[in-house]
């Protein structure tokens, strides 16, 4: 029977079992610090390209709509939007202004 195997005198060779698990643990602690330290830099290098690659991507997409649409929207179009943009302005202006009163609160649950 072999150091890592129960007898049945049990105290020595569960000392012995607690000793390999805890030497197996520290061993595969070092091993997994050396690998992640390998890695790093390698990571770090795929994520920084990632980063890179996504913000172009963002940045074209929305630049892309932008000039899309300026170019190829109908002026109607872009004429209502505007006349609807400075509508909903001016009425978040004036709701600004304005106290809130509790009339506007009839018939909320109490």
């Amino acid at each position: 029977m072999n150091e890592n195997q129960h007898s049945s005198t049990g105290g020595e060779s569960r000392r012995n079992s607690f000793q390999s698990f805890s030497d197996a643990f520290d061993a595969a602690r070092e091993d997994a610090g050396s690998k992640a330290r390998e890695a790093a830099p390698k990571l770090k290098g795929a994520l920084e390209g990632a980063a890179h690659e996504l913000a172009y991507g963002v940045a074209f997409g929305a630049c892309f709509a932008g000039y899309f649409a300026k170019e190829f929207v109908p002026e109607s179009i872009k004429a209502s939007l505007r006349r609807g943009a400075r509508e909903g302005s001016g009425a978040a202006e004036r709701a600004n202004e304005t106290p809130p009163t509790a009339a506007g609160f009839e018939g909320a649950a109490t």
